[in-house]
């Protein structure tokens, strides 16, 4: 260790020992945790700190309890709510419920409403009840309700009922003081406000604001007999409402409800709205009525207390947990930094006292070299062993130092060592112990159990849980806990000892770097394990190892023995990553891109996710369209639809009309423009939504319809021309054309898929010129060849030709007098006008549907033109599109392909050497990347035949492949088996380095 005489070396000798300074927020949050450590100190020790810590630990006992226990206020299960119909007349009935709102607004234009509540209760002779409960909301949707009572009365009589609060319940109790029977009138009178609240009308998507109020409140667990509610509202405040008023009832999965109408007898300048229920209803229904305003009507309240701690609250262990970090970081880069040393330190030519290079490599914290200087340092005094083994151990070493394959096994040698513990015991380094270490490492295990626990309790709590993005904030919390806790546990400070000795050994860096020493020492110079710590660990590596090999001369260690059993290769390294990019690759592919196999059936055709659009019936349909040839020289296609639309009478929801159309078609866009949706000659908001080759149009009516109404639709194809294989009746089929293939219904326009009837009738027309006519090589309505293939699934496109479909779509021939009640009709008819000629195809429903053969496919026609008629046409994205569907194959193929080759090179292995194989390349590629291959050929199985029908000709070959995989995969591992070794250093091959065995602790040169 450097001694005093430092101090009185030359000037010029010294080299300035600099320190970065921290940043003014760290030294900041440093002072803070300083000053805090010693007030905490000052004011109590052991018991204190034993305080905080059970502190901590209540905390994470209640984290625990929220994970574990019982939910809190949970929300009504089936079994619950079935269970209470079966107990119905354990307690008291409603004979009727009667609830009269009147509602207003103040000055401030905010809701407000008088609520006359009467009950009458019916007890039967063996309950024991002296009275009834009712409870009332205090918060809804962010809004404080602020309930008053106004009155009650018990069977006529005034009372004045105690109350319950809680956080989001007031509970007022109407007891009579003695056991009751028969029948007893209970009547409420109290006020509320801000019932309504901002929101989004699920039906246009435009802004509103909503009255959505439950008549029986958070808990209603009696049956009723009979419910009269009455609504009123100032004439102003319901010229507001966006459409008529609703009111539903529920329990379970029965519902049902009405639109509700003003009532005539509403008082002047009032407006009434009413509904009843005469019939017996079990306990825990729930009854609602929803009032619709335009957005502005009413003035919002800022958000409740109650609404701001059950949307912000989950987010304060967060907020502590970032702040936890903040100090952490800031203590690990001031407060727990390594002590200072002297403001400067000089050349040393002489090893520290008292330190080996084992330990000094912990001082310097090198762990790539410390394996190096403990093998140089072995060559002083070889004992257990010849000076020519521990050299040729040293090359060995020096070989594998600074190497990028090393880096994993030097970091764990460097970690486990007893050097390690023993800068403790030796003063080189201390522990940070104290307040704020307890608080870095309990604070963020109790802060991530209340985190976990509130993400249990919020899970059935389904508004809230959407609000803060819950699994998020988990997962970035037990991140944070897990950076604060490695922070507190790995901190290691240097002492002022500990520094002294980094100051000295980096001195002797300086002397070996002026004096050449890593060139021209010798090997058993005492400072040279020493020397090659503070040197780079690569360049360190290769001088010793020439100056090894020169002293080793024809022993010295070769390509094959110096690497360790976990060394990683550059080849080694290659294959594991390989592996892991191979499952990693099959699993994003499966989570980000669409099957080519996707099933298309008639059901999701027609399956829209659209609000009202189940309570409409298709009647009847005329598509007619007009194909041209624009300036651009693109074939455009002029289509408009007319749909007679019956709506159901029961409709909960404003109807809405909605169908898919084709937007694209072999991988290249048709240039869908949907110009615009009338009903009943009225223009009407409309969305166009894009789902893969399809666009789902969909209507977004605000108003209540009913009875039949006539809905047109118009859309243009600006590119209605795409590149496409010709089709049999072609002059040459399979051969690239420019076809016109559209699609007036999808497939299952037959039943607009879910209808019980078809519409009818249904009529198609298309409009060619016939310049463009006589150009076609084929022209007709759509239709699938069943004499091309035996599957249905690969039959190929074709047409029966303009002037052909009744006689090949007509009845059989075998019916002698079709009816058209039991058949359907089809006609067709050309009609030339302009220099154009329109071909239309109409067809009617009959008892057995429409006449046979016309549900083969889309209902459309088909145009095919020679390549180069059309500007628009892309032949790339046709190969391209083509390219996609065998795609799987590929891939699975040659993932099974791969895994063949490596179960191959495996057994011919086991046959010609042995089945004992030692860690390296070759075991990895065969344990590692074999089984990845496999399982990545799975996932890539089943994400190709996820959706796909089991008698589709895909799926054998594709299952096939995944099997032979994952078969060879096994195959692999069986053939190829580790070597029968008995442990093994983790430093790898060689003999124990000097400091690295307890049995050596007392030699001294520690």
């Amino acid at each position: 260790m450097a001694g005093e005489d430092d101090a009185g070396r030359a000037e010029g000798e010294r080299v300035p020992d600099a320190r970065p300074r921290p940043t003014p927020l760290w030294a900041l949050l440093s002072r803070w945790l300083l000053a805090l450590e010693a007030w905490l100190r000052s004011h109590g020790g052991k018991r204190l700190r034993n305080g905080l810590r059970a502190f901590w630990g209540l905390i994470g006992v209640a984290g625990l309890v929220l994970l574990f226990g019982p939910v809190i206020n949970p929300p009504l299960t089936f079994e619950d709510i079935t269970g209470s119909a079966e107990t119905a007349t354990d307690t008291w009935i409603a004979r009727d419920f009667t609830a009269d709102y009147t509602l207003t607004q103040d000055a401030e234009g905010r809701l407000q409403a008088e609520v006359v509540e009467t009950i009458t209760a019916f007890f039967p002779d063996d309950v024991d009840e002296s009275g009834i409960q009712r409870v009332l909301p205090v918060e809804y949707q962010g809004h404080a309700l602020n309930p008053t009572l106004l009155s009650a009365t018990i069977d006529g009589d005034p009372v004045d009922p105690p109350s319950q609060t809680t956080s989001d319940r007031l509970t007022y109790t109407l007891d009579t003081g003695q056991r009751l029977s028969g029948d007893h009138e209970f009547t409420l009178r109290y006020t509320l406000q801000d019932l309504a609240y901002a929101s989004t009308d699920d039906a246009s998507g435009d802004d509103i604001d909503l009255l959505e109020w439950s008549v029986f409140g958070p808990s209603w667990p009696q049956a009723f007999a009979g419910l009269d509610v009455t609504i009123t509202m100032p004439d102003e405040l319901a010229s507001h409402l966006v459409r008529q008023p609703r009111a539903d009832i529920a329990w379970l999965l029965v519902s049902g409800g009405d639109w509700l109408e003003p009532e005539e007898d509403s008082p002047p300048g009032q407006t009434t709205y009413a509904f009843t229920l005469d019939q017996n209803i079990p306990p825990n229904a729930q009854a609602w009525f929803d009032m619709r305003f335009q957005p502005g009507t009413i003035t919002m309240p800022g958000p409740s207390p109650l609404f701001l701690v059950q949307t912000f609250g989950p987010v304060v262990p967060l907020v502590v947990l970032l702040v936890t970090l903040l100090f952490s970081l800031a203590a690990r880069a001031v407060a727990w930094s390594d002590a200072r040393g002297r403001p400067w330190f000089v050349a040393q030519y002489d090893p520290p006292k008292g330190v080996s290079p084992l330990v000094a490599a912990q001082i310097l914290e090198r762990p790539r070299t410390r394996e190096l200087a403990g093998a140089l340092d072995e060559l002083r005094d070889p004992r257990g062993g010849s000076r020519r083994e521990a050299l040729i151990a040293a090359g060995r070493a020096a070989r594998r130092t600074g190497r990028v394959g090393d880096r994993l096994r030097a970091g764990f040698a460097y970690d486990l060592a007893l050097e390690r513990r023993r800068q403790l015991t030796d003063g080189f380094r201390r522990v940070p112990r104290g307040f704020v270490r307890d608080w870095f490492l309990l604070a963020p295990i109790a802060l991530t159990l209340v985190q976990w626990g509130i993400v249990r309790q919020l899970s059935f709590q389904t508004t809230l849980a959407i609000v803060w993005w819950p699994a998020a904030f988990v997962l970035v919390s037990t991140a944070i806990s897990l950076v604060v806790i490695s922070i507190a546990l790995s901190a290691r400070p240097l002492t002022r000892k500990g520094a002294l000795v980094k100051q000295h050994l980096r001195g002797i860096g300086v002397y070996a770097e002026r004096t050449s020493l890593l060139e021209r020492a010798t090997l058993t110079d005492p400072l040279l394990p020493y020397a090659v710590l503070l040197d780079d660990p690569r360049d360190a590596g290769k001088r010793m190892t020439a100056a090894i090999d020169r002293e080793l001369g024809d022993d010295a260690p070769t390509a094959s023995d110096w690497r360790t059993r976990d060394f990683v290769t550059w080849p080694r390294f290659a294959v594991n990553t390989l592996a892991i990019l191979l499952v990693a690759g099959s699993i994003v592919l499966a989570a980000t891109v669409t099957t080519p196999y996707a099933r298309s059936s008639t059901f999701d055709s027609y399956d829209v996710d659209v609000p009202g659009a189940l309570y409409t019936t298709i009647d009847s349909v005329s598509v007619d369209a007009t194909l041209s040839r624009d300036d651009d020289g693109r074939g455009r296609l002029d289509v408009t639809e007319r749909v007679t639309m019956s709506i159901d009478d029961d409709a909960s929801r404003p109807p809405q009309f909605a169908q898919k159309l084709p937007a694209a078609m072999d991988g290249q866009d048709l240039g869908l423009s949907v110009t615009g949706v009338r009903v009943d000659g009225a223009d009407v908001p409309f969305d166009v939504t894009r789902q893969g080759d399809l666009a789902l149009v969909a209507t977004r009516m605000s108003q209540v319809l009913t009875d039949t109404h006539d809905v047109e639709v118009t859309y243009m194809l600006a590119s209605a021309v795409t590149a496409a294989p010709a089709s049999p009746l072609a002059e040459a089929p399979g051969e690239t054309v420019d076809r016109m293939r559209w699609v007036a219904l999808l497939e299952g326009w037959d039943s607009w898929g879910t209808q019980t009837d078809g519409p009818s009738p249904v009529e198609v027309s298309i409009t060619v010129p016939d310049d463009l006519a006589a150009l076609a090589e084929t022209a007709g309505w759509l239709r699938e060849d069943p004499d091309t293939a035996e599957d249905a699934r690969d039959w190929k496109e074709s047409t029966f030709p303009f002037g052909t479909a009744v006689a090949e779509m007509g009845p059989s021939d075998y019916l002698e007098d079709p009816s058209p009640s039991d058949y359907g009709t089809i006609t067709e008819t050309a009609t030339q006008s302009d220099g154009a000629t329109r071909h239309a195809l109409t067809e009617t429903y009959g008892e057995f549907g429409y006449p046979t053969g016309s549900s083969y496919d889309d209902l459309g026609a088909m145009l095919e033109f020679p390549a180069g008629t059309f500007t628009g046409p892309d032949a790339g994205a046709l190969a391209r599109d083509r390219f996609q569907r065998v795609i799987p194959f590929l891939l699975v193929g040659g993932l099974a392909l791969l895994v063949f080759v490596i179960a191959a090179l495996g057994v011919g292995h086991a046959i010609v050497r042995s089945r004992r194989t030692k860690p390296g390349t070759f075991r990895d590629l065969v344990w590692r990347l074999g089984p990845a291959s496999a399982l990545a050929a799975v996932i890539v199985f089943v994400w190709a035949t996820a959706d796909m029908p089991a008698d589709w000709a895909e799926f054998p070959p594709l299952a096939l492949m995944a099997c032979a995989a994952v078969a060879a995969a096994v195959v692999g591992i069986v053939a190829v088996r580790p070597e029968k070794r008995v442990g093994q250093l983790l430093a790898g091959r060689g003999r124990l380095t000097r400091g690295s065995s307890p049995g050596r602790k007392g030699r001294g040169r520690h």
